[in-house]
């Protein structure tokens, strides 16, 4: 067999890894918040559902300094983004990329928007009620485009999917020539560029859509698909070290976690993370790691977008009453037990059907939009003329030109 063929063979076999993988990251996003931060932001002052301002006062420290770190999963996050999106967009016209894309990330983000906000109007703990401008704020969130006028997110994640939407629209582009192994490559390499660009000039409009610190783990993700389906290159392993050498330069801890946190957490173990992301994705692109063949896998992966949507809010929201009756480990167990159950729950009983009806709905949307186009190049198809007046009803509206004198005419023209 040919490595061709090779690659087209393993292209159709599903990667359990990266369903791993995805929960992990999730798992480290949910540990910053829930072992690490452990409190709120939701328009007004901090909440704090554990009653303490540090979590170190109530863990060991050991396990704030660890989850400290768990921000990172974010990167992760768009690492897998880069892949998963090449691949899915592979073959597929821009509207079939859109309704996928569309059909992925809606059906769950509507449920968690609704459902926080039910959740939190219903147990006050949060103060959320008290937020102004709230139907506005709620009814924007629908968007998922909130960030990009400036209103709040009604759940302090949802920054992570402007991004995301962002990488989309960039990434469309090469969907709209069609995806080929050369045309991504440009595309990579391109954005490399213009992010560096964007950073020299400090143009803000050019960051805010090529977004120079979160392209390279985007920008590696697609190098890694290209490995993982065509062979690794030395142009893309160059694309990959330009990408880790950029992302690990604008690694900084967040300042204003300090006081939350507890401690000033250094920067070296955050390179030493992204490293072992980057080493875990090469594993994955090389095919190092196809033996992972375990199927519960897939539904794990699949529960990685509710556990992220839904895990502050409601989570925080979860654990705010139930700390009130019990310690501090006894309260993370239930609240994640119950957390994982309503994403098994979402998962099966809104994503999977509300996917199905938006797939339905933009393919008949796509079709009818090619139909519309073929029939308007085919004058043997029969369809509605355009309106027009006939020639008695043109007759009646036409108004006659008045001859006038040459001199009254050309004094109506001097005004």
């Amino acid at each position: 067999m040919s490595s061709r063929s090779e690659s087209t063979a393993r292209g159709s076999s599903r990667l359990y890894t990266l369903d791993l993988l995805r929960f992990i990251a999730a798992l480290l996003v949910v540990s910053r918040h829930w072992l690490a931060v452990g409190s709120l932001g939701l328009g007004g002052p901090r909440i704090f559902p554990y009653g303490v301002t540090q979590l170190k006062q109530i863990e060991p420290e050991g396990v704030v300094h660890f989850a400290t770190y768990g921000d990172l999963g974010v990167q992760l996050f768009f690492l897998i983004s880069g892949f998963v999106i090449c691949m899915s967009s592979w073959g597929r016209s821009v509207g079939q990329f859109g309704a996928s894309r569309i059909s992925r990330l809606f059906p769950a983000y509507w449920f968690a928007v609704v459902a926080s906000v039910l959740v939190l109007l219903t147990f006050s703990k949060l103060g959320f009620h008290n937020s102004r401008g709230l139907p506005h704020d709620v009814l924007m969130n629908l968007t998922m485009t909130q960030s990009f006028y400036g209103v709040r997110d009604i759940d302090p994640v949802y920054w992570t999917l402007a991004a995301e939407l962002r990488f989309y629209l960039i990434f469309a582009i090469v969907v709209a020539f069609g995806v080929t192994y050369r045309r991504v490559m440009y595309f990579c390499w391109l954005w490399v560029f213009v992010a560096m660009f964007g950073q020299m000039t400090g143009n803000g409009t050019l960051n805010a859509v090529v977004q120079p610190q979160y392209a390279p783990y985007f920008i590696a993700g697609v190098a890694f698909f290209l490995m993982w389906r065509f062979g690794p290159t030395l142009l893309l392993w160059g694309l990959v070290v330009v990408a880790f050498l950029t992302a690990q330069s604008q690694l900084r801890p967040d300042p204003a976690a300090f006081p939350e946190v507890g401690w000033s957490y250094p920067q070296w173990p955050m390179t030493v993370a992204i490293l072992l992301f980057f080493g875990l994705m090469a594993l994955v692109a090389t095919h190092k790691l196809d033996w992972i063949r375990w199927a519960p896998l897939a539904p794990l992966g699949a529960l990685t977008y509710p556990l992220y949507l839904l895990h502050q809010d409601i989570g925080f929201t979860l654990i705010a009453y139930l700390h009130e009756h019990l310690s501090f480990w006894p309260t993370v167990g239930i609240a994640a037990a119950l957390i994982l159950t309503l994403c098994y729950l979402v998962q099966r009983f809104v994503e999977k059907p509300a996917q199905r009806l938006l797939k339905n709905g933009m393919k008949h949307s796509l079709d009818a939009m090619r139909r519309a186009d073929a029939e308007s190049g085919s004058p043997s198809r029969r369809r509605p003329p355009l309106p027009r007046q006939d020639a008695a009803s043109e007759a009646e509206t036409r108004v006659e030109p008045r001859v006038e004198p040459l001199g009254e005419l050309d004094s109506s023209l001097a005004h």
